[in-house]
């Protein structure tokens, strides 16, 4: 049975394995998406995720939410513990 791992650079959790988290698609909204891949690390104006384009099967986790859930007050990705690494890791 497939499932989802999450997209975030640094983070490993997948659906299989963590069964309490949820996995979040990237929104169709132009600019929820834009503050999405932003946040993310992975859509800088340089950089080694510059060109990451999400498709339909990347999903974010739900760690990644205030509160441990995406909502209506919610709607962006802001909990991203890795953040200096993701950046550290495209200088090498």
């Amino acid at each position: 049975m497939p499932g989802f791992t999450c997209c975030v650079p640094g983070c490993y959790n997948n659906s299989h394995r963590d069964k309490a988290l949820h996995f979040y698609t990237f929104p169709k909204d132009e600019e929820l998406r834009r503050l999405w891949l932003k946040n993310v690390s992975r859509a800088g104006v340089s950089g080694c995720f510059s060109t990451f384009q999400p498709t339909t099967g990347h999903r974010v986790c739900s760690e990644h939410f205030q509160g441990g859930r995406k909502s209506y007050l919610v709607r962006v990705p802001t909990i991203f513990p890795l953040t200096i690494w993701s950046s550290l890791l495209c200088l090498f």
